[in-house]
C-alpha cells in the first residue's frame, strides 16, 4: 500500500464516527439501472459513517446475484466530509453474461443427465428480472418458460410465474410421469428480514405405465414465510434463516382426494474465526420437518437419503421401494437435521472480471427419519445418518454448485456411500 493511502485510510476506521457522510455514489454499472442499486442503499445522508451499516449495504448488493463483486470506501472530502461511494463489478457482455444459452446439460439426483437447450436472461432489461426459457430430454424431458422480478412494484412486491410440461420415468415408481403446470406467486418483504408469499398452481399429472394410469388435476394454493438475517446468502457465515411453508391439492375432479403439506426449517450460522479473517471457520446447522394431512396417496410418497435430506446414500430406486426391509426410506411425514463445519478456501473474487468464484470445504453429519403412519411416529424410529466432505462452489447463475460424497448408516451399520451433486444449500 502506497504511504500516501494509508494515511488517507487510518483516520477513516479511526475516527468514523466523527465522519459525516455527505454523499453517497456508485460506479461500475454499465447495464443495470440506478434505481435497483440505490434502492438497497439504507446508509443515511448526513449522519456518522456506519461501517457495520455500509458492509451490510455491500451485502444486499451481492444478495441480488447480478454484480461479479461489490466494495465500498469512504472518500474524504473535507471538514470531517466523506464520500461513501460503492464499487460495482458487473458482467456487462450480453452472451456469457447477460445471457446464457444453446445446448446445456442438466442434472438431478432423481433422474440423472438431461440435455437441451435453451437461454436465460440474467438481469433481464437492467431491472434484476430473470426471464429463462427451454426444453431438456434424457433423465426428464421438459419444455418450459419462468419469470422472475423480486421487485416489481411497491414496496419489495415480487412475482413469479412458471408454465411447463415435464415427461420423466419416476425414480421408484414403476411409473412413467407426465406434468402440465402453471404456477403464480407474489410476495412482499416486511423490513430487510421478513417475507411473504401467497400464490396457486394449476397442474395436471399422469403417473402411467404399460397397464395402468392415475390422472390428476389439482388447484394447488400454496404459501410460505421466511425470517432471514444472513449476511451472504451464496455462503452465509452468520444469521439464520427460518421458513414456514404450505403446499396443498384441491382435486378438481370432484373425488375426494385433497391434501395439504406443511414444511417447517431452522437453519443457524455461526462464524467461529474473528471478522478479520478472509477465510474463516463457519458452523452451520439446520432441522427441516414435512407433516402431511389428508389423503395419504402413494404415487406422492417421498424418500429419505438424498442430497435434500441425509447424504451418504444412494437414490433410492424400485427396488429399494418393493423391499420391505427398506421401508424405513419411505414416507409422507419426516424430520431431519444436518451439521456442517465448513472452511472457506477460497474467498469470492472475481475472475477475469466476469464470473464470481469462491469454494468452500466443509464436513457433515446428517440424520433423518420418515414414516407413512402418524407424524407421532417419527419419535420412535431408529434415524437413518451420513457422515462426509462437502466441496461447496461459489458459481455464476446458481445459487451454489454443491459436491458431496459420504456414507450411510442405518442401526449402527454402514450400509451406503453415495456421491451427490446439487445446486442448492443443504442447509
Amino acid at each position: 500500500m502506497k504511504l500516501r493511502g494509508l494515511f488517507l485510510i487510518l483516520p477513516i476506521f479511526g475516527y468514523c464516527q466523527d465522519l459525516i457522510v455527505s454523499e453517497i455514489v456508485y460506479k461500475g454499472n454499465t447495464f443495470t439501472q440506478g434505481y435497483i442499486i440505490s434502492r438497497e442503499i439504507q446508509h443515511p445522508l448526513d449522519a456518522p459513517l456506519d461501517s457495520i451499516m455500509a458492509k451490510a449495504d455491500r451485502n444486499r448488493l451481492i444478495n441480488l446475484r447480478i454484480f461479479v463483486d461489490v466494495n465500498w470506501r469512504a472518500i474524504p472530502l473535507d471538514n470531517k466530509n466523506v464520500r461513501l461511494e460503492f464499487v460495482i463489478l458487473e458482467n456487462n457482455k450480453f452472451y456469457g453474461g447477460r445471457f446464457v444459452g444453446g445446448p446445456m446439460p442438466g442434472y438431478e439426483e432423481k433422474t440423472g443427465w438431461s440435455f437441451g437447450g435453451g437461454g436465460m436472461f440474467k438481469n433481464f432489461r437492467g431491472r434484476n428480472e430473470l426471464l429463462s426459457l427451454g426444453g431438456m430430454i434424457g433423465g426428464k424431458t421438459t419444455f418450459g418458460l419462468s419469470y422472475l422480478n423480486p421487485w416489481i412494484t411497491g414496496d419489495h412486491v415480487s412475482l413469479k410465474a412458471d408454465i411447463a410440461k415435464v415427461v420423466f420415468h419416476h425414480s421408484f415408481l414403476p411409473y412413467d410421469v407426465e406434468l402440465k403446470t402453471v404456477q403464480l406467486n407474489m410476495g412482499r418483504f416486511f423490513g430487510n428480514k421478513k417475507k411473504i408469499s401467497l400464490g396457486f398452481e394449476i397442474e395436471a399429472l399422469n403417473f402411467k405405465n404399460d397397464t395402468i394410469k392415475f390422472s390428476y388435476q389439482y388447484f394447488a394454493p400454496m404459501g410460505s414465510f421466511f425470517y432471514d438475517t444472513r449476511d451472504l446468502y451464496a455462503n452465509p457465515t452468520k444469521g439464520v434463516l427460518f421458513k414456514q411453508a404450505f403446499v396443498s391439492r384441491v382435486n378438481l375432479n370432484g373425488n375426494i382426494k385433497n391434501n395439504l403439506t406443511w414444511f417447517q426449517s431452522y437453519s443457524i450460522y455461526k462464524r467461529l474465526s474473528n471478522n478479520g479473517r478472509i477465510k474463516p471457520w463457519i458452523l452451520a446447522w439446520g432441522f427441516k420437518t414435512q407433516i402431511n394431512f389428508g389423503i395419504k396417496d402413494q404415487n406422492f410418497i417421498t424418500s429419505m437419503g438424498n442430497s435434500g435430506s441425509v447424504r451418504g446414500w444412494q437414490y433410492p430406486n424400485l427396488i429399494n421401494y418393493s423391499n420391505p426391509e427398506d421401508g424405513y426410506r419411505f414416507g409422507f411425514h419426516s424430520m431431519k437435521t444436518a451439521l456442517e463445519l465448513r472452511k472457506v478456501i477460497i474467498p469470492r473474487i472475481p475472475l477475469a472480471n466476469l464470473y464470481e468464484f469462491g469454494m468452500t470445504l466443509g464436513a457433515f453429519i446428517d440424520m433423518g427419519v420418515t414414516t407413512q403412519n402418524d407424524f407421532k411416529d417419527l419419535l420412535n424410529l431408529k434415524p437413518i445418518s451420513g457422515v462426509g466432505i462437502t466441496f461447496q462452489f461459489q458459481a455464476p447463475f446458481v445459487e451454489v454448485l454443491r459436491i458431496d460424497y459420504g456414507w450411510g448408516f442405518y442401526k449402527g451399520e454402514q450400509v451406503d456411500r453415495g456421491l451427490h451433486i446439487a445446486t442448492q444449500h443443504q442447509i
